[in-house]
């Protein structure tokens, strides 16, 4: 009983003194200068006190929502929020200051970030849905077409290297899984798409050309055996001529790819 009324009392301490400093805090704000009050709110963020500084500062985009902090106000709230490893609400918090002010002098940042906001959210390995390093890759395009200037774009540039060849391996890597479980339409379906997209990675567009070749080969098999097999529901219109024929020309495409 002891403990408890100690811990009671202490959580009252502690409830008085935030709001003890609130009061300050609102005390210390002047409704008629909004430099002032930009520069309280943003002691939290300069001593790196994140989960405040995203309180006090939208607090200030509140009171002066047309003030000319208000853009830096909001762009701090985005970086508080990538700093503390909120990516998700940091994507949205850069674009939304991409939108509203696209002139803004850091606005390519801002762009640049949103990339990177997705890029930490998406995994690293292939065999894992590529859904934030394809948004991130389309943040980026934007940063290249939009800010060709940008102190950001030879780093976002390589980024998107490395990003479009993940998405690319993990394109690979599902069209291996129906290889390897004999579902040859959509085996040459998903590695013809591959050598479509991604033909800028020569290993994987000889690979995707290569089997490609291969899973047509067999659906020609197939087809020669059961003229009504759906194992080339994909393309039910060729004859097994035409299936070995195309077979045929994606081998010599495979034969001629430079590595």
């Amino acid at each position: 009983m002891l403990l408890s009324k100690k811990i009671c009392n202490i959580l009252q301490l502690l409830i008085i003194s935030a709001l003890f400093s609130t009061a300050c805090v609102e005390k210390d704000v002047d409704p008629n200068d909004p430099a002032s009050a930009f520069a309280k709110a943003r002691e939290s963020y300069d001593d790196e006190m994140y989960e405040i500084a995203i309180q006090r500062l939208g607090e200030f985009k509140s009171r002066f929502p047309y003030s000319k902090h208000a853009p830096d106000a909001e762009l701090m709230v985005a970086d508080a929020h990538y700093q503390l490893g909120h990516f998700s609400e940091a994507a949205s918090a850069y674009e939304q200051f991409t939108r509203l002010h696209p002139r803004h002098e850091k606005a390519e940042f801002a762009q640049f970030r949103v990339g990177e906001s997705y890029w930490a959210e998406a995994p690293d390995s292939i065999d894992r849905e590529q859904d934030y390093t394809i948004k991130a890759i389309a943040e980026w395009d934007k940063l290249v077409k939009n800010y060709p200037q940008s102190p950001n774009l030879s780093k976002a540039q390589e980024l998107l290297k490395q990003g479009r060849r993940r998405v690319a391996e993990h394109s690979e890597f599902i069209a291996k899984f129906y290889c390897k479980q004999e579902i040859y339409h959509a085996c040459a379906y998903r590695y013809l798409q591959l050598a479509e997209q991604y033909p800028q990675f020569k290993d994987l567009l000889k690979t995707a050309y290569d089997r490609a070749s291969f899973a047509f080969d067999e659906m020609s098999k197939t087809k020669s055996k059961d003229e009504q097999s759906d194992a080339n529901i994909y393309f039910k219109s060729m004859s097994s001529n035409e299936l070995k024929q195309k077979s045929d020309e994606l081998r010599k495409k495979a034969d001629s790819v430079a590595l």
